[in-house]
């Protein structure tokens, strides 16, 4: 469950390092992180001498929510036992903490321009050497891609430029496309989307193309996508230990699989590969090989596939699909303590009235049974999403998974599967009970976070710590940031939320809007309830909303509509404003309940009687900025800006417009003083001395102090930013796929 929006970020290069494709675009910008520079996996910062940097009195980590996102792949190294990465489509990349059971992101410090490297459309694990770890990092066709390379578990990162895209958060993204030979762990294999099979026998620091291989594997598109070599398999006994395999498989966007048995110099088509079917993945077990295949790209609409068995020795393709059904087949499992026992995971069945099932043969595919019997209903399964109740989606329990093309079994133990989805990752530990005992599936996602978070409000309330409003899932109440909510606010009702405020001074008032029909979602009670309402004009984009100071007025202004429009009795009627505004961002004062103020092209207008009537500020004031009223005086706003930074403007508009000393600004928010008769904390993510980050300041905005580090750089940052109303140094800022990131004071 992913937003598709692309937030406009420049995807500039970070550093250079022996690569192929190496271009001018690939070398470092100013003030951009240098992803040689040790990763401190504390998530705390490190020390600095600088006085305008006080990260090292942070610790960063998210507002728990527990995945929210799309976990396609999830590796387990068979050399090392509890070394387990999993990888995200818009979320970067993470490793398992033994010690804590917790996954942690190691990818956290690629910044804005390097979004791209949060899409992961291929991750490896070094099984002779099991500290090397791979990613193909790259989020969409049109953007840059990489190759990241590690030798210490994904602490630090060495860089290879690639000359072809990749496509994190493409369809078909859940494929294995990018492999180490299991005999020569020099060798690496990658299958681009668009530039045919590629080679390293240099630990990735270089690619060179296969030109042997005899198509790009685009004859068949989606949506005008390309998928190029969809799976890489190798042959381990076609070769002696410390020599690349002679015998490989690779599927391909044609529908068509190969195999080479001298390493690469010749290909040819393997035989009896139904030509109406992609390879999802290609597993070489003993005598035999397996394809997993479906009629479409997935991970969404597949309506037909199938699961076949080649026998190397007598060239035999066999069908041992499951069930012949009206979807596809996500993944092959085979258990390493027995390859007769084997688990299929179907793909295409995540509808509201369906659920998508695991099958298990326990004697090579002759016979399976379904997770699901009957109808699909009756279970022999149950679900654990304690750590993450609000994956009842509303109902009764959580289903078992939907989105299910990669499914992975721990090479040590036989008992545990694991498996990801569209909103997170679970796990089961009594596998081998299938048939006496009842299969539990738990919440394996503590950790991972990956919302995409479009507006965040923090109240005024010794209650609730946060509101948001998320993409996909519409957001949550949280009244403990480090727990995951119990209830998901409506679920997902508004198709994906865009815009959420309270009342400053009844901070239980909060309305919301969203995608769906029903656009806008009010509750009054600290978000346990919603009720919706529908949105005042017909049509047009989700808009914004604003809760006046006592929580009695509701504004809703859309750019479609070129209006505001307000409603005094909760959302039930709606009367438009006489003054018309394009593309207007409005804000409630937050003493005067009867303040209104609307910010438009680089002007502002003030309205002092709920929007019956308006005076425009007689300041200049700078276009392309966010407004944020200030808390501790009526008729005064914070405003940040692209051109200029942060500014205060005060006197409704007709007083001074005091410039900060920060170079610019995408968003500010103002959170509790640092003691009791001091201002209010101001909080800005912009630049200042050349460097993006997150910035603080105590003294109303004569100096600035940046709080974060390169190591915790979050990607997609600067479309929300909240700060804590009752914790000193606390701050909160929303992103495209980490979900929503906290600072706090050691």
């Amino acid at each position: 469950m992913k937003s598709k929006r692309l937030l406009s970020v420049l995807l500039a290069g970070i550093i250079t390092v022996t690569a192929c494709g190496c271009n001018k675009n690939d070398l470092p910008a100013e003030g951009q992180t240098d992803v040689s520079q040790p990763l401190d996996s504390g998530n705390t910062a490190p020390e600095t001498s600088d006085p305008n940097d006080i990260s090292s009195q942070y610790e960063w980590g998210n507002v728990e929510i527990v995945g929210g996102g799309y976990v396609d792949g999830i590796y387990y190294n068979k050399a090392e036992e509890g070394l387990v990465y999993a990888r995200t489509d818009i979320g970067g990349a993470y490793r398992m903490n033994k010690e804590t059971g917790r996954w942690m992101p190691i990818t956290d410090q690629f910044n804005n321009d390097d979004y791209t490297y949060y899409g992961i459309d291929g991750l490896a694990t070094d099984e002779k050497e099991p500290n090397r770890v791979y990613l193909l990092a790259g989020m969409y066709g049109s953007w840059k891609a990489a190759v990241l390379r590690s030798d210490n578990y994904g602490e630090t990162w060495e860089m290879t430029p690639l000359e072809f895209s990749a496509g994190g958060n493409e369809p078909n993204r859940f494929c294995d496309r990018l492999i180490i030979d299991p005999n020569d762990n020099k060798t690496l294999y990658l299958g681009s989307r668009n530039s045919g099979l590629w080679v390293s026998h240099d630990y990735g620091a270089t690619f060179e193309k296969m030109e042997t291989f005899p198509t790009l594997g685009l004859d068949y598109k989606e949506d005008g996508y390309n998928f190029g070599i969809t799976a890489i398999a190798c042959d381990p006994e076609s070769s002696a230990d410390g020599e690349p395999c002679k015998t490989m498989y690779v599927g391909t966007g044609d529908k068509i699989s190969y195999v080479t048995t001298d390493g690469g110099a010749t290909w040819e088509q393997v035989k009896d590969h139904p030509i109406t079917y992609l390879p999802y993945h290609i597993y070489v077990e003993g005598n035999y090989v397996y394809f997993v295949l479906s009629n479409q790209a997935g991970p969404y609409t597949v309506t037909k596939g199938a699961i076949k068995r080649l026998d190397k020795a007598t060239g035999e393709m066999t069908d041992i699909s499951p069930v012949d059904a009206n979807h596809g087949w996500g993944d092959l499992e085979i258990d390493p303590a027995n390859p007769d026992i084997m688990y299929a995971s179907t793909i295409g069945k995540w509808g509201a009235n369906e659920n998508d099932c695991i099958y298990r043969t326990t004697d090579g595919g002759a016979t399976w049974e379904g997770l699901f019997t009957g109808d699909g209903q009756n279970r022999i399964f149950e679900m654990d999403y304690s750590v993450a109740k609000w994956l009842d989606w509303g109902g009764e329990t959580a289903k078992l998974g939907w989105m299910m093309g990669d499914i992975e079994m721990n090479p040590f133990n036989s008992d545990e599967i694991t498996y990801g989805t569209g909103a997170t990752v679970f796990r089961s530990k009594n596998l081998t009970k299938w048939g006496n005992e009842t299969v539990v599936f738990e919440v394996y996602c503590e950790g991972i976070e990956e919302t995409a978070v479009n507006a965040l409000d923090a109240p005024n309330s010794d209650e609730i710590r946060l509101y948001s409003a998320m993409g996909d899932i519409d957001g949550f109440a949280h009244h403990d940031v480090d727990k995951a909510p119990e209830v998901l606010n409506e679920n997902g009702a508004q198709g994906g939320a865009v815009d959420i405020a309270c009342s400053y001074g009844n901070p239980d008032v909060v309305a919301r809007t969203g995608n769906a029909n029903y656009c806008i979602s009010i509750s009054t009670d600290g978000g346990k309830t919603w009720k919706q309402v529908r949105k005042p004009t017909k049509g047009g984009d989700s808009g914004k909303v604003a809760v006046n100071a006592d929580g009695t007025v509701i504004y809703w202004t859309n750019n479609t509509a070129a209006a505001v429009f307000k409603s005094e009795d909760n959302g039930e009627n709606w009367t438009q404003l006489d003054k018309p505004f394009a593309k207007a961002q409005i804000e409630c004062d937050c003493i005067n309940p009867d303040v209104l103020y609307v910010y438009t092209s680089g002007s502002l207008y003030i309205s002092t009687d709920k929007g019956v009537t308006f005076k425009s500020s007689s300041l200049f004031i700078p276009e392309g900025g966010v407004i944020v009223p200030n808390p501790e005086k009526e008729g005064e706003l914070w405003l940040a800006s692209n051109f200029g930074g942060v500014f205060l403007i005060t006197d409704f508009g007709n007083g001074e417009l005091k410039r900060t000393n920060i170079q610019s600004a995408v968003q500010v928010a103002v959170g509790a003083p640092e003691a009791e008769g001091k201002p209010m904390t101001l909080y800005a993510i912009g630049t200042n001395n050349g460097i993006y980050g997150i910035w603080r300041s105590t003294d109303q905005g004569e100096s600035w102090q940046r709080i974060n580090d390169n190591m915790h750089q979050f990607g997609a940052i600067g479309t929300s930013l909240a700060a804590d109303r009752k914790v000193f140094g606390q701050v909160y800022f929303g992103s495209n796929g980490r979900g929503i990131l906290m600072g706090r004071l050691k």
